[in-house]
C-alpha cells in the first residue's frame, strides 16, 4: 500500500550520494518551549523507476509519485523467533520533469566522528595464567 503525494506537481531538489542513493530535504517547523518557531529540514529517501538516473542536485517537478514504506532489519527477533524490523517511508517518483540538471559530483554522506578508543591490550606471560 502507498499514499499518493497529490494531484499538484511538487518541485524537489534531488541529492545523490556516493552509493547511488537519492534523497531530498523537506522543510518543516518546530515549536520551541518558549513558543518561538524554528525551521528544520527532514531527509527523505527518494527512489525512481528502474533504469532512471538523476544527477546530484538536480531540480525536478514530480508529476506522479507517492509515499511508500520500506523496512530495515534490526538484527533482533520477537518472542516467536521472527526477525524485527524498523519501518520508514520513502518517496517513489514515477513521472517527473527535469527543471535543472544537476552535477556529476556526488554528495558525500556525513559519517559521525568517533573518538579514538584507548587500547586495552596487554601482555600476559605463560606463568601468569591461572590454568
Amino acid at each position: 500500500m502507498s499514499i499518493n503525494i497529490g494531484n499538484e506537481p511538487s518541485k524537489l531538489t534531488i541529492y545523490k550520494d556516493e552509493k547511488g542513493r537519492y534523497k531530498t530535504y523537506i522543510k518543516s517547523t518546530i515549536t520551541k518551549e518558549n513558543g518561538e518557531t524554528e525551521d528544520t529540514y527532514m531527509s527523505k529517501k527518494v527512489t525512481f523507476r528502474k533504469g532512471v538516473e538523476v544527477k546530484n542536485k538536480s531540480v525536478i517537478e514530480v508529476t506522479k509519485g507517492w509515499i511508500t514504506p520500506y523496512k530495515i532489519s534490526t538484527e533482533d527477533v520477537n518472542e516467536d523467533g521472527k526477525p524485527k524490523y524498523k519501518y520508514f517511508d520513502k518517496i517513489f517518483v514515477s513521472e517527473f520533469d527535469l527543471l535543472e540538471e544537476g552535477i556529476d559530483e556526488v554528495q558525500k554522506t556525513s559519517q559521525p566522528k568517533q573518538e579514538p578508543q584507548d587500547s586495552f591490550a596487554f601482555d600476559i606471560g605463560q606463568d601468569e595464567l591461572p590454568f
